[in-house]
């Protein structure tokens, strides 16, 4: 194939027996020319700033210093027309929606094989999106869930109740609440109850983690 039309792509990743496989397999890919590699996503900003030239970024997400998605942003806002493929060992669904909000084109899981590695890179160097089918599923089943599950109201919490989940967050019994309170006993019990019917929460501990989720609670 002629060197005009091969895909450069930059390999981003914090460990190097990973960084040197990828290489290596890539390099092994007729189409496909790895131009360079970086240890972080702060080494690939300076690596494309100083000018070197690359259709595709093949990018970790959890490094050291600057991560991916970070990384993601701030390439695609410096070098619009850049496709970034997303790799990662970790099936985190804040990871795979933060990463496609950065700007990413590809969204992909260590274990996939060499031939959707590929054909990835090659998608996205065409201006085309790929998220690996397994992805797609994850963020359709978690979809599913938040719609299937009681829609949580804040505003329906009362100052008060605030104060009771927020006391429950950091692990206090109704009889310390009550006692910071100036309350009974009874009536934090009643309190609580409201909490958990309005949060949909089945206990105490769901009720603390859909309030932090909430921002209801710091």
């Amino acid at each position: 194939m002629d060197e005009s039309t091969r895909v450069r792509v930059l390999v981003v990743d914090d460990q190097p027996w990973v960084r040197v496989g990828l290489s290596t397999l890539l390099g092994l890919e007729e189409g496909i020319e790895v131009i360079g590699e970086a240890d972080s996503g702060e080494a690939a900003l300076e690596k494309l700033g100083s000018g070197l030239e690359t259709d595709v970024v093949l990018m970790d997400i959890r490094m050291p210093g600057m991560g991916g998605i970070e990384a993601t942003r701030q390439l695609r806002a410096r070098h619009p027309d850049l496709g970034v493929v997303l790799l990662t060992t970790f099936e985190e669904e804040e990871d795979m929606v933060a990463g496609l909000q950065a700007g990413a084109s590809g969204y992909l899981l260590k274990d996939v094989s060499v031939e959707t590695l590929r054909s990835t890179i090659e998608r996205v160097a065409q201006g085309e999106r790929y998220i690996q089918p397994r992805v797609a599923q994850f963020l359709a089943d978690a979809l599913a869930r938040k719609r299937s599950s009681p829609e949580v109201q804040p505003e329906r919490l009362t100052p008060r109740e605030v104060e009771i989940v927020s006391l429950i967050a950091k692990g206090l019994p109704n009889k310390r609440i009550a006692q910071a309170l100036s309350l009974t006993e009874g009536t934090v019990k009643v309190h609580v109850s409201n909490i958990l019917s309005k949060l949909g929460a089945a206990d105490r501990l769901e009720a603390a983690r859909i309030a932090l989720d909430a921002g209801l609670i710091e």
